[in-house]
């Protein structure tokens, strides 16, 4: 049994009570005016342990993290060391059930890093009686490593996120900005408790990048971000990794793909030439004939042909603008070809435009 402080509790804001007609107490022989359990209010106190704590408290603190167990359970700090020391103490601190209005206050004490000595006074109201105890405690504390931190230095996983693309290789902006999402869920599910959620490795590869995760249910959010915010898809594949208490264990591979279109790429969509300016849920961008602004659904668009990209555009001067035409001079054959004035266009005539070439098609884009 481990030992403990017990303090009786010291009797304080008494009144001068007067003896005259008082009642003898049946314990000590007191004169007393009011009883309490049929005993005076010494003698009542006396079979009262207002509160108790151990001699010695154990705290186990991770030196990585700085996570504290609690039980067998290991929880994230939140505060300084000393807020630390005083939260163990409560924990530890047993009060008398009969105790109302309590007050605990707690002076703390180090000689070194490991050890905090402790004085606490505690304040309380039992059946009307005001009552103090004065205890002391040492905490000692030793250095374990948490389950978070021992699995992410083992390299611990229990899903991959694949960042890929549709039909094509997605480019270092892209993986980047996907790497930047998955980083902000990690964060996000470690902050609401996901013990976890963290990133145990990164491997760069030639068709993306595969992100190794330490809990499953953070990888699953981060793919769902990706799919609301950058219209990707995804496939999941688990993969029997072993057995824990008799039940199967999985890591989940999940194939997230960027959508096959880019800003810049210039599409064909039926009859109409497109300049995508962003593609995710939605693809949206401009005509390039009309200029006027084209929004579709992406999964719509599987059919629709890249045809060319603004690198390909090159330059071009436009010799006149007369109401809805526009006269560009071909950058190639030097001959002056009439267009649809786009309505994104205001310049009139003499500029230097960027076009693009499609045959015998010209077509101006958006400065």
């Amino acid at each position: 049994m481990r030992a403990s402080i017990q303090s009786k509790p010291i009797i304080t804001n008494h009144n001068m009570i007067n003896t005259m007609n008082n009642v003898p107490c049946p314990v000590c022989g007191r004169p007393t005016k009011h009883q309490i359990d049929g005993r005076c209010r010494n003698c009542f106190l006396e079979t009262v342990t207002l509160a108790s704590i151990p001699l010695v408290i154990h705290a186990n603190i991770c030196p990585m993290c700085g996570s504290v167990k609690k039980g067998k359970h290991w929880e994230d700090p939140n505060y300084e060391i000393e807020y630390l020391m005083r939260d163990v103490i409560k924990q530890k601190l047993k009060i008398d059930f009969q105790a109302h209005d309590v007050t605990t206050s707690i002076s703390l004490t180090n000689s070194n890093a490991s050890i905090y000595r402790a004085q606490i006074t505690v304040t309380a109201d039992i059946k009307g009686v005001k009552a103090e105890s004065q205890l002391n405690t040492e905490v000692r504390i030793s250095k374990e490593t948490c389950d978070a931190c021992s699995r992410m230095a083992g390299g611990y996983y229990e899903a991959i996120v694949q960042i890929r693309a549709e039909g094509r290789f997605p480019d270092e902006h892209e993986q980047q900005q996907m790497v930047k999402l998955i980083d902000r869920v990690v964060e996000r599910q470690n902050q609401r408790g996901d013990r976890f959620a963290f990133i145990s490795n990164a491997q760069e590869l030639p068709e993306g990048t595969d992100i190794y995760l330490g809990s499953n249910s953070t990888a699953r959010q981060a793919v769902r971000t990706a799919v609301e915010r950058f219209g990707c898809t995804y496939s999941e594949s688990p993969t029997l990794a072993g057995k824990k208490d008799g039940k199967d264990i999985y890591r989940v591979t999940y194939s997230l793909r960027l959508p096959r279109l880019v800003p810049g790429d210039i599409i064909n969509v039926g009859k109409d030439t497109v300049l995508v300016n962003r593609s995710a849920k939605m693809t949206n961008g401009l005509y390039l004939e009309s200029g006027l602004e084209f929004s579709e659904h992406t999964d719509r668009l599987k059919n629709a042909n890249k045809v060319a990209d603004v690198d390909e555009a090159e330059n071009a001067v436009v010799v006149s603008v007369e109401h809805d035409m526009v006269q560009v001079m071909h950058p190639s054959t030097f001959k002056q070809v009439t267009i649809k004035k786009p309505v994104h266009f205001t310049g009139t005539g003499g500029e230097d435009v960027r076009v693009i070439l499609m045959e015998e098609i010209i077509f101006i884009l958006p400065s």
